[in-house]
């Protein structure tokens, strides 16, 4: 069961995907992240879902998929503040996470706007039909887990050693005693 979670976190195309990803890397830990999952639910259906629907069912299977695993997890997805406070909570509880850190994925509101609309997505996200929620979502946005917060400025380059190397600092060492790679 995982009990310590590397939480990344923050307004939708703030950059959480890329720097999950490459914190994967330079940590050597499991990522679990939400639209990785709600996507390939639906290619393994082969129909289309209602995205709303499908998210709060994604996020289900991540935090059991977290609990399935020994040792520190990556665990990628926006929480939104006002909104998902409840789910977070829960799904914390169901993977048996006690403790943690939170990365919170910030940029200019402008950038996340340009990012959002430009990005190349899958069709389940419908993002080209979600622009308000959207708004709402990231001028709201907050850290939601009650762990300590790593704020990263997402505008530009990430020093992503160097964020590894703090990360390490706080992620607890497995029972077997090795050090998580670099």
């Amino acid at each position: 069961m995982a009990t310590f979670a590397v939480v990344v976190n923050g307004a939708p195309a703030s950059g959480k995907t890329t720097l999950s990803r490459i914190l994967r890397a330079e940590l050597d830990l499991p990522l679990v992240a939400k639209d990785a999952v709600k996507e390939a639910l639906v290619e393994a259906v082969g129909a289309p879902l209602p995205t709303r629907d499908l998210g709060g069912l994604s996020q289900d299977v991540v935090w059991r998929v977290v609990g399935m695993i020994d040792g520190p997890v990556l665990v990628e997805s926006f929480w939104g503040t006002g909104r998902d406070e409840e789910f977070f909570a829960r799904g914390l509880k169901v993977a048996g996470v006690t403790s943690g850190v939170e990365i919170w994925c910030e940029a200019p509101l402008e950038v996340l706007r340009e990012r959002f609309t430009t990005r190349p997505r899958h069709a389940v996200h419908d993002d080209a039909n979600r622009m308000p929620e959207w708004e709402a979502s990231a001028r709201t946005a907050r850290p939601i887990s009650g762990f300590p917060v790593i704020r990263v400025d997402t505008t530009g380059p990430v020093d992503t050693a160097q964020l590894a190397a703090e990360l390490r600092t706080m992620i607890p060492t497995p029972p077997d005693g090795q050090q998580h790679s670099a």
